[in-house]
């Protein structure tokens, strides 16, 4: 595939001030990688080698490329994606001085994936019976919401989500077909990304805690003793509010009584008469002082200090009394652990399927499609050049995973369950929790736990989780080799 010419660029040179990119509703990084599939290995290292000249030089190709019919976006992604091109006041990039470094971070961790999906692909093929004839791919894909018509078949909707399929960007290479089927051309890539290959590893995913059973039978039952558990504690951290001994944060105005019942506690709305009359429940409330629960409308709540201002003293904020409470012992999190391990394998399975996408091949021909989870790796200093040799981290493909977790069965005897991090709590001073997910003595999944927004109602902590450094141990270190029994 012949490479796209970019004339030579005029010198260059970076202010230490770098300017900050502009959210354009899409990962320039994606972006980047997915060209960068569309260039030749020699020439991705040079650009890198080159530093900030070559970084944009890589940009300026990039640009071209995506203007082609090799380049192909999901519906609504090419004027979105267009963006990343353009420079200070919608100037080309390119004669932009300086360019955004967060958008030539995102070359060096295009660059960086590139190599990675380029050492892991052709294993991969030679795996299921078909070589890759070059590593310049023949088309690129970037999905979003909507799939290009080309790649739809591989977006699946399956165990409670649409796009079970997380692929950020979908590659096709030349390859040499075997006797008897189309072979396997598809590549679906989960792109991550971090400043170094020493970098703690980037979240693989972020979704609300409940998610996990979505698709599970038992998932109704097992969301309400949630939800129950929920609102006992946060009920319980309101009635605290009003009675604490070392001075209520809430006190009650007139003739205003609290329900005897959990339940109606948690319905009261308060109107905040300081952010557009918003409701707020109780335990949202930010600061403290008196609320009339007889009038809860703006005109009953003369009190404004319960609305704010927010401050780090859970003695005189209601908003850091409840986080206080969360980051400490005495927190919801292990009364919903107790739920959880009630349903341990229910919730490990889940986690394991949602997060690593074990049943991806149960919908998708594995023969025609792979998937791998990659991490671009790299950052720019002030002046915009790499801060290190190209570096990459290797791809944790499917069948890799596969293989790890088939290396925890042990025909049954342990079960999976979901244990508190002890030591990363105690470490912890913010509004969220550390657990693991384990499978016997191993830890396979380590979890975050932590409240975005509300905390009524039926808002649900988010779970960010990564793979533990036991369990990306077990994968196989080299491609070709089989992964490892713990």
């Amino acid at each position: 595939m012949s490479r796209v010419r970019v004339p030579s660029l005029p010198p260059l040179h970076i202010n230490s001030g770098m300017a900050k990119a502009p959210n354009i509703g899409i990962e320039v990084s994606e972006i980047m990688a997915a060209a960068a599939m569309l260039m030749k290995p020699k020439d991705l290292q040079k650009y890198h080698d080159d530093g900030f000249k070559g970084l944009v030089q890589f940009i300026k190709e990039a640009k071209s490329l995506a203007g082609t019919k090799k380049f192909v976006f999901g519906p609504g992604l090419q004027s979105k994606a267009m963006k990343a091109f353009q420079g200070q006041n919608g100037k080309d990039i390119t004669n932009t001085n300086p360019p955004y470094d967060e958008w030539l971070t995102a070359v060096i961790q295009g660059i960086s994936a590139a190599k990675s999906t380029r050492e892991w692909a052709p294993a991969r093929a030679v795996e299921s019976g078909t070589k890759i004839t070059s590593l310049v791919c023949k088309s690129v894909f970037l999905t979003g919401d909507s799939w290009p018509d080309e790649i739809s078949k591989f977006k699946v909707d399956a165990y409670g989500f649409q796009s079970y399929n997380s692929s950020d960007i979908v590659l096709k290479f030349p390859i040499t077909k075997p006797k008897g089927g189309p072979g396997l051309a598809y590549y679906g890539i989960s792109l991550k990304k971090k400043p170094s290959v020493k970098s703690p590893d980037p979240t693989i995913i972020n979704k609300a805690f409940d998610s996990v059973l979505k698709s599970q039978p038992e998932f109704p039952k097992i969301q309400k003793k949630i939800a129950d558990a929920r609102e006992t504690y946060f009920a319980r951290v309101v009635r605290e509010a009003f009675t604490k001994k070392t001075g209520p944060l809430l006190k009650l105005k007139g003739k205003s009584k609290l329900p005897a019942d959990n339940k109606s506690l948690m319905k009261i709305n308060i109107k905040d008469k300081t952010d557009k009359n918003k409701n707020r429940k109780l335990v949202d409330l930010k600061g403290r002082g008196g609320v009339d629960l007889k009038d809860t409308s703006v005109k009953g709540q003369s009190d404004v200090s319960i609305f704010g201002p927010i401050t780090n003293d859970p003695k005189t904020s209601m908003k850091a009394y409840v986080n206080n409470k969360l980051a400490g012992t005495d927190s919801v999190y292990p009364e919903m652990i107790k739920v959880v391990n009630k349903y341990g394998d229910i919730f490990g399975e889940g986690l394991l399927n949602l997060v690593l996408k074990k049943n991806l091949y149960k919908e998708i021909d594995e023969h025609q499609f792979a998937f791998a989870l990659i991490t671009g790796v790299g950052e720019v200093n002030k002046d915009g050049n790499p801060k290190r040799a190209l570096e990459t981290v290797q791809a944790k493909g499917l069948y890799t995973v596969l293989c790890g977790l088939s290396a925890l069965n042990d025909g049954g005897k342990t079960k999976y369950e979901v244990v508190m991090n002890e030591k990363a709590n105690e470490e912890s001073k913010g509004a969220k929790v550390f657990m693991t997910v384990m499978k016997g003595k191993i830890p396979v999944l380590d979890l975050q736990l932590r409240y975005k927004g509300s905390f009524a109602g039926g808002t649900q902590p988010q779970f960010f989780a990564t793979m533990t450094y036991q369990f990306v141990r077990i994968l196989k270190e080299e491609y070709g080799k089989k992964c490892e029994t713990p």
